[in-house]
């Protein structure tokens, strides 16, 4: 299996599902193949940041000068995952991959994008339209959605921005503990600007680490299906992939 490299801390919360969810994929790949001691897992190197860091160094949107320490904050993770002998890397955050381009610039090893991965995986879906949820740089970048179109999929973002300012509060709440009517709140924003009439494949991307805390029961499901509407935990998804990469016989 391939070495993983990954960038952690942003948030903590999300470092755990990522290397949670990688393990357990191992451990029932390993399992099926009943393998003499304990199932194997890939060697994983963990390079954790401060979330409090990397949110003050958060650039404007519209002004690429201003992200320029935030997108060097990231490189040296990844440039001391790369040093460190991994075969590719992942950032274990959304909010990083509006900047993926230039954060990824001269790094030498593969590292899996999220948006990609997501967009690959609602098209497996048949999936047409999706409304992202996310953090304020996720909701004003063009960049996800860029990355949808490519595959065939509308992407948008709530347009009131009180429903964008919901979305962030609601970030806070959960990544606090607090619970209350989550799940009804996105549900909510999912029939506002979905099309819940067409006949089109219908999604919510939960283009948050936190977002997918809303819906306790399906936490560790890549996607699950609610009152019509296919949601995506990018968290998983992008572990998954993470997995997948590590176990196949592509060379890097």
């Amino acid at each position: 299996m391939k070495k993983i490299g990954i960038v952690g801390g942003v948030s903590w919360i999300s470092t755990v599902e990522y290397y949670k969810t990688i393990c357990q994929l191992s451990h029932e790949h390993q399992h099926e193949r009943a393998p003499e001691g304990p199932p194997a897992v890939p060697e994983i190197i963990i390079e954790s940041l401060n979330i409090n860091k990397s949110f003050n160094l958060r650039g404007q949107p519209g002004d690429d000068a201003s992200w320029r320490q935030y997108e060097a904050y990231f490189r040296g993770a990844l440039k001391r995952l790369e040093a460190s002998g991994v075969d590719f890397a992942i950032i274990a955050s959304n909010t990083p991959h509006n900047r993926y381009d230039s954060i990824t610039e001269g790094i030498g090893v593969p590292v899996l994008n999220i948006f990609e991965e997501v967009a690959k995986e609602c098209a497996r879906n048949s999936v047409r339209n999706t409304l992202i949820l996310g953090t304020a740089p996720t909701m004003s970048s063009p960049v996800f959605p860029v990355v949808l179109e490519k595959h065939g999929i509308f992407g948008t973002v709530p347009q009131a921005d009180h429903d964008q300012a919901m979305i962030i509060s609601l970030i806070d709440k959960l990544q606090a503990g607090e619970n209350h009517a989550a799940a009804e709140l996105i549900q909510g924003l999912a029939m506002t600007y979905l099309s819940m009439n067409s006949d089109e494949r219908q999604s919510v991307c939960l283009s948050c680490t936190e977002l997918p805390l809303a819906f306790p029961e399906f936490v560790d499901a890549p996607t699950f299906e609610m009152n019509g509407v296919l949601y995506l935990n990018t968290t998983i998804v992008h572990a998954k992939a993470a997995f997948d990469y590590a176990v196949s016989t592509n060379v890097a």
